[in-house]
């Protein structure tokens, strides 16, 4: 979708005038982009509360207006802020495309965040669809009717935010035939080209990882057909040798749970058990138009966790690339093996000055947190607040779980260092979290679990349809922004 802005009327297929809940207003507009007619009939409907102005409320009106066919108004609410302001712009033009419009209009208060608007927009514009995409109506144009000054970089930004959730949501949402990890490798790669990229690719098979000792990784893997890929992504926006923020992704391409499969009305949906990897590529995607001025390393661990006569076993040991052994107690229990190795390679090797990483790592974070609210557990308390801040601007809501001294001595093995699950411990994200801990030195680190939040496949809302959902992009870009973050 293209998105530009403008400061005076101009001809669409479809005007959106957004309203408050308030008692209307005509001073809340400037008065060169509200036509008097439109804003008689605003007045009136309030006036008859036939339109309430409430959060998400659209109703279509008739007028001579000539510079729109079709007319709208949109309801913002009490409030102008927020994820409510995105979910009202994506049902906006949701409303867009099921009336067969190609260019919209958004009629905008004059005191409203327009970052959140385009960012909204561009969501609410997004379906996922195989093959023949002709019965598949998008809406290719909207402008901003607005007396505020924003910048032709500002809308590039909200734009390229908004495009790195949805090229997210392509990755989740592709059948695991679409997306193995040979084809995650070839998109990370295509994120590596350009005249002037400054995004450097590198990508590591089955021989490489047997060399370089990844055994807790590589052992995941070992029973599909297709090899295994170590990704490691490098953009150089900062300074040299300044320490790199890194991005560290579980990219389980598919998830059938090995011996201990998964049983019907979960493993369906399994291919989107390489949604934090995925959140990541999208990350790089914005950083590649964004190009902030810092150091950015992205490292994933892309395998298929299979049932085969090679496949990893539950009472197997694996050397981790750590040297620290690990009992399989639960082959269904994977993601943190892959991570482990994942997150010790980039602690040792690149010495970031925080590693933040994702992973659908449980289902026990929906059990504590539900759908909508992700999961994190890090080392560095002093790391909190920063994250719900990047979290509060990007309207995706997270919350803390502890790694305590009893999560941790219960990933302690008997017959290994380490066990990969243990039984008895119902706090699942906060034994995965303690067990990933053993893995990241002395570095700053964060963990989002994100295994409620990265896909709904039962149900959809305004701003995120049926599938993936692009979890934490937002977040990591408002982090990555964040030039204070971590110190």
């Amino acid at each position: 979708m293209k998105v530009q802005l403008s400061h005076k009327p101009v001809s669409a297929d479809a005007l959106f005038l957004f309203v408050s809940e308030k008692a209307w207003s005509q001073k809340e507009y400037s008065s060169t982009l509200l036509p008097e007619s439109i804003a008689k009939e605003a007045a009136q409907q309030k006036k008859e509360k036939i339109f309430e102005g409430k959060e998400g409320e659209i109703l279509q009106v008739f007028s001579a207006f000539s510079k729109a066919k079709k007319i709208f108004f949109v309801g913002l609410g009490k409030e102008k802020n927020g994820l409510s302001l995105r979910k009202v712009a994506a049902k906006a033009v949701r409303q867009a495309k099921k009336s067969k419009v190609k260019h919209i209009a958004f009629l905008l208060p004059k005191k409203i965040d327009v970052s959140r608007i385009i960012v909204g927009s561009l969501l609410g514009n997004y379906e996922f669809k195989l093959g023949d995409q002709k019965d598949i109506f998008w809406t290719s144009r909207l402008t901003l009717l607005t007396e505020q000054k924003i910048s032709n970089a500002q809308i590039a930004s909200g734009v390229a935010l908004g495009e790195a959730v949805n090229f997210t949501r392509d990755l989740v949402n592709y059948p695991p035939n679409f997306m193995t990890p040979r084809i995650m490798a070839q998109k990370a790669k295509e994120l590596g080209k350009g005249i002037g990229n400054k995004i450097k690719v590198r990508v590591y098979g089955n021989k490489e990882l047997q060399k370089m000792k990844m055994a807790s990784m590589f052992g995941v893997g070992q029973g599909a057909h297709e090899e295994s890929q170590l990704i490691v992504l490098e953009y150089v926006g900062g300074k040299k040798g300044e320490k790199p923020l890194a991005l560290v992704g579980k990219g389980v391409c598919f998830d059938s749970g090995g011996y201990n499969l998964k049983p019907t009305g979960h493993i369906e949906e399994m291919k989107s058990d390489m949604a934090g990897a995925a959140s990541i590529l999208g990350a790089f995607s914005w950083i590649q138009k964004a190009q902030p001025k810092r150091n950015i390393l992205g490292v994933i661990g892309a395998v298929e966790n299979l049932v085969s006569g090679n496949a990893f076993k539950p009472g197997d040991v694996l050397t981790s690339l750590s040297g620290k052994t690990i009992e399989i107690t639960n082959t269904d229990a994977e993601g943190r093996l892959v991570l482990a190795d994942c997150l010790y390679y980039t602690a040792t090797k690149y010495k970031p000055s925080c590693m933040v990483d994702l992973a659908t790592l449980t289902g026990a974070a929906i059990a504590a947190l539900g759908y909508e609210i992700t999961a994190f557990e890090t080392n560095t308390p002093g790391l909190v607040p920063k994250i719900k801040k990047a979290s509060s601007q990007s309207d995706e809501e997270v919350w803390e779980l502890p790694i305590t001294d009893l999560f941790r001595e219960k990933t302690k093995g008997e017959i290994s260092d380490l066990m990969n699950w243990t039984a008895g411990v119902s706090a699942g994200s906060s034994m995965g979290a303690a067990f990933l801990e053993n893995f990241v030195e002395k570095t700053p680190w964060v963990h989002f679990d994100l295994g409620g939040t990265a896909f709904h496949g039962k149900y959809g809302d305004e701003l995120n349809p049926k599938g993936a959902t692009g979890v934490m992009v937002r977040t990591l870009c408002a982090l990555i922004e964040d030039q204070k973050f971590p110190s």
